[in-house]
């Protein structure tokens, strides 16, 4: 029986010994996992990704966070009144003075974040110039908006030309071909393409298109701000500028 007793108190100090050795295992677990979960956070925020910008004729591939390539698309689709105003050429000079002191915020991230090397000022002139190549509608372009829709009237397939366009499609996936495929620094986009689940409104020779996705787009002849994955367009796309032609295809609403 003394034997017994003495095997018991031998286990039971044993088992006292080994408990902090448990909670201290326990405890180097838990600060593994959150210092792998913290490490892990660090990683995603710090993710890069390549992204084109294209400016007019100037085209800029650069390395950046994906964070911050998405703060900037967020930025500059907080504006998209201000861009649509200014291709409105029914809109009055103080509304127009307006709509470009709001987009100013987006003009300086591009510059700040080195994806032009132009200034806040040639991009304003960019703009004013696109606003002057934009076809003035025979009435006033604002009015109702559908899901897919050509001037207020739902329709699975719409067009506009000579018209101001403003699209941000995430995901998207399609590709730009111009003369800059075979001179990457020189030239304008001839035709881009797309397909993504975003919206894209435009104001020009025919009114207003709105279509707000899923949506197939097609512009031809494209001049303002491209941002986008170089090569293939895939993930996001944003852009705001002129198009000579374009082309849409949405499902409009029942």
């Amino acid at each position: 029986m003394r034997k017994e007793v003495k095997i018991l108190g031998i286990f039971l100090v044993f088992l006292i010994a080994l408990t902090p050795m448990t909670n201290a295992s326990i405890s180097t677990v838990k600060e593994i996992k959150t210092q792998n979960l913290e490490q892990t956070n660090q990683l995603q925020s710090s993710e890069t990704t390549p992204l084109l910008c294209q400016i007019g004729k100037q085209r800029i591939t650069k390395e950046m966070p994906i964070e911050t390539i998405k703060s900037i698309i967020a930025l500059g689709e907080s504006e998209k009144n201000a861009f649509l105003t200014i291709y409105n050429k029914y809109s009055t000079k103080e509304e127009v003075n307006n709509a470009f002191e709001e987009i100013q915020p987006f003009f300086s991230a591009l510059v700040s974040n080195g994806l032009t090397d132009k200034s806040v000022d040639d991009l304003n002139t960019l703009f004013h110039n696109i606003r002057e190549m934009i076809q003035k509608p025979k009435s006033n372009p604002f009015g109702p908006y559908t899901c897919g829709g050509w001037n207020g009237v739902p329709t699975p397939i719409f067009g506009n030309g000579a018209c101001g366009i403003f699209g941000m499609d995430v995901p998207a996936i399609g590709f730009a071909l111009g003369t800059h495929t075979i001179l990457p620094t020189i030239g304008i986009d001839l035709l881009v393409t797309w397909a993504g689940d975003g919206e894209t409104v435009t104001i020009g020779l025919t009114g207003i298109t709105t279509s707000t996705g899923p949506e197939f787009g097609l512009t031809f002849g494209f001049i303002g701000i491209l941002l986008a994955t170089p090569i293939m367009i895939t993930g996001f796309l944003f852009q705001v500028g002129f198009a000579g032609v374009y082309i849409g295809v949405g499902p409009a609403p029942f």
